[in-house]
């Protein structure tokens, strides 16, 4: 945690009495919309470099909403014969996986920057392009496409809504500017969902501030509350976008944002190596007679 001391004065407490002279980076409580003795958000810190100036444009060329939660399983529904579902353990005892954009990432069974044509095509979905079987477990490769130097804007929304917990996405191949943090603005809103960001966003709710925005790869998302974000996607290829706590990776917490095509991407070098999933087949418990 990142803290700035201010200028020394002196105070004079009282017997009993507390006072604090630091202020914080990242509040939990995620008020960012206006300037703060006790904090400082990431999307109040000033860029000390140059921008993009089409980060700073009052429109993006694409514009993603990513709304993350748990969904959780019933005991029946994990411990099913010939099934091998992933899942962690809560310290309240429940099970659960995540999903991005009510998708659960797998992984694909190769790597598409060089083995494309060995994935199944019905192996990547996005949120416009589900399986037609994907239940409320939706599992598949999360991928969504951009075009090549298009200016991109993401909008994480927090639908798990744990209490003092923040969770921390980070974007492999590119920094991303921070252009907006915080909650609802609307008191009567309890809990914030995708409908009602979208609605915000629809109304010119959701606070961004285009003063030199700071440059993060990685941005704690306040629970209860949004992060928006642009990049200026010059980097073509595969890069994976997950939360950066391990165990949440684990269970899909993840996408892969595609940038460009492979006309965009350097040629595979001969004899490049190959490699895959390995995954060997699901096999019924041996008896306990076959150990006699």
């Amino acid at each position: 945690m990142l803290f700035f001391y201010t200028r020394y004065f002196r105070i004079l407490l009282s017997c009993g009495q507390e006072c604090s002279l630091l202020q914080v980076l990242n509040p939990l409580d995620a008020i960012c919309n206006r300037p703060r003795e006790d904090a400082v958000c990431v999307s109040q810190l000033k860029n000390a470099r140059s921008i993009d100036q089409g980060i700073l444009q009052q429109r993006p060329d694409v514009k993603i909403f990513l709304p993350f939660r748990f969904l959780f399983y019933r005991p029946e529904e994990v411990f099913q014969p010939q099934t091998y579902n992933r899942f962690l353990v809560a310290p309240t005892g429940d099970h659960v996986i995540s999903l991005v954009d009510e998708i659960s990432f797998t992984f694909p069974p190769a790597p598409p920057l060089s083995q494309i044509d060995d994935i199944p095509p019905e192996q990547f979905c996005n949120g416009d392009n589900r399986p037609a079987d994907c239940g409320a477990n939706c599992m598949c490769t999360h991928q969504v496409d951009i075009p090549h130097n298009a200016v991109v804007e993401v909008v994480l929304v927090d639908e798990v809504q744990q209490p003092n917990l923040s969770h921390p996405f980070h974007l492999h191949g590119y920094a991303f500017n921070v252009v907006g943090i915080g909650r609802s603005p609307d008191r009567n809103v309890k809990k914030i969902n995708l409908k009602h960001a979208l609605d915000l966003d629809k109304r010119g709710l959701l606070h961004r501030q285009f003063n030199l925005p700071p440059a993060k790869d990685t941005i704690a998302v306040p629970n209860n509350g949004y992060v928006i974000f642009r990049f200026r996607a010059d980097n073509p290829g595969y890069w994976l976008f997950h939360c950066h706590f391990l165990f949440h990776i684990l269970i899909g917490m993840n996408l892969i944002l595609h940038v460009g095509t492979h006309a965009d991407l350097p040629p595979i070098p001969p004899n490049f190596p190959t490699c895959g999933d390995h995954l060997p087949p699901i096999t019924p418990p041996l008896s306990l007679n076959a150990f006699h």
